[in-house]
């Protein structure tokens, strides 16, 4: 297999800590931040020690939104920091109004960040929720999002990438459907953004979340939302505090104004060497060719499917997907071979029970190379046989 970024790759790698004794297929859960980026981290909150300062600056604020604002084709001011994808959907999920007896759509493939959130809500306020398993095929799909919607609808939330099957889904299909009803339309993008091309604008969500740490490989702790500048005023802010608020406030007088942008969701003291890491990781894939890495990982995962086929595995994930593969073998269960694959290869692969599916994901990125899927397969192959006897 020729690798599209094979000239560049070792260096590329070289970039990232991780050990090399190692094979290590779970960005979808935690990727690995270079090393430049861990640097600037140290370095920022080591000079912020020694002086005392907080770190937060206007300008590394909106350094690292107008960043945001590019990766997702939307404007700076649409875009609040959060610490993870689970903040940036409770704040949606919190702050929308409902009326009991109203209806949000959602999928069977949910992350459970984008799942306990509704239930909870669901449960608080009487509502009622609605749920559809994503087919293969993107034409179905859309279909059986269609058949849900009624005069409760209110929200549909679903993710841009499948957690379990790596799936993309019709995002920009289903905004088409939901453009001219009553209903929020919320988009997890966890698995998308630094994985596959995004854009709010086309996709025509009113609200999308991810974080910083998984695809885009930044420091954990770090997410973003966007929410469309016109539904401001339909998402709540309930957690705000100092940022939150424009102009003078006064207790005596019962006097505050949220700010008319999505910095309205943001409040108190955080860690501001981690926004610095993450503006420091949007620095360093700026300077990547995006198209060489996302081709390069697609070709990986062509072979490693094709690879898997061969040896009996069934792969669950469509044709139509990232880089991720979910994949089961009959008569195993996926902690036993998951277990056998770390103990005695050290290949870190994610157990996945969203779905019923009991199987195994591959997230493939770009310190992963065309040995090391061959060197997977081969374990995989070792260890079915195994563990069948």
């Amino acid at each position: 297999m020729k690798e599209a970024t094979e000239e560049i790759w070792p260096d590329l790698r070289k970039q990232f800590p991780l050990q090399y004794d190692r094979i290590y297929l779970n960005t979808s859960t935690i990727g690995i931040t270079p090393r430049s980026v861990l640097d600037s981290m140290y370095s920022h909150m080591e000079g912020c020690e020694k002086t005392g300062d907080i770190g937060h600056s206007t300008k590394l604020w909106q350094d690292v939104k107008a960043g945001i604002a590019l990766l997702l084709n939307c404007n700076d001011t649409e875009i609040a920091l959060t610490r993870n994808t689970t903040e940036g959907v409770n704040i949606v999920c919190n702050g929308l109004s409902f009326n009991q007896g109203d209806e949000i759509i959602t999928s069977t493939h949910e992350h459970v960040g984008n799942t306990i959130p509704w239930i909870i809500r669901s449960k608080r306020d009487k509502l009622r929720i609605r749920t559809f398993e994503p087919s293969k095929e993107s034409k179905e799909t859309l279909e059986r999002i269609a058949g849900l919607i009624g005069p409760r609808t209110r929200a549909i939330s679903l993710p841009h990438v499948s957690c379990a099957s790596g799936q993309i889904l019709p995002v920009e299909a289903i905004g088409n459907l939901v453009k001219n009803q009553q209903i929020f339309y919320f988009v997890d993008g966890a698995q998308a953004v630094g994985n596959i091309p995004v854009n709010v604008d086309s996709i025509g969500c009113h609200g999308y979340a991810a974080s910083g740490h998984k695809w885009l490989c930044g420091p954990n702790g770090t997410g973003f939302l966007y929410i469309r500048k016109n539904m401001l005023e339909s998402v709540d802010a309930h957690h705000v505090g100092a940022y939150s608020n424009i102009g003078d406030f006064s207790l005596r007088n019962c006097k505050a104004s949220l700010i008319n942008s999505a910095q309205r969701y943001e409040y108190g003291t955080i860690n501001t060497s981690l926004i610095h890491g993450l503006n420091s990781t949007i620095n360093f894939w700026s300077e990547i060719d995006h198209t060489k890495v996302w081709a390069q990982n697609k070709q990986l995962t062509s072979f490693f499917r094709l690879g898997l086929l061969d040896i009996g595995a069934e792969v669950i994930t469509p044709t139509e997907s990232s880089s991720i593969l979910t994949f089961k073998f009959s008569g195993l269960h996926y902690e036993d071979l998951q277990q056998k694959l770390w103990k005695e290869h050290k290949i870190r692969l994610r157990g996945i029970y969203e779905g019923n599916f009991n199987a195994l994901r591959a997230s493939i990125h770009i310190y992963n190379s065309c040995d090391e899927i061959r060197r997977v397969l081969q374990a995989l192959r070792e260890a079915v046989t195994e563990l069948l006897k």
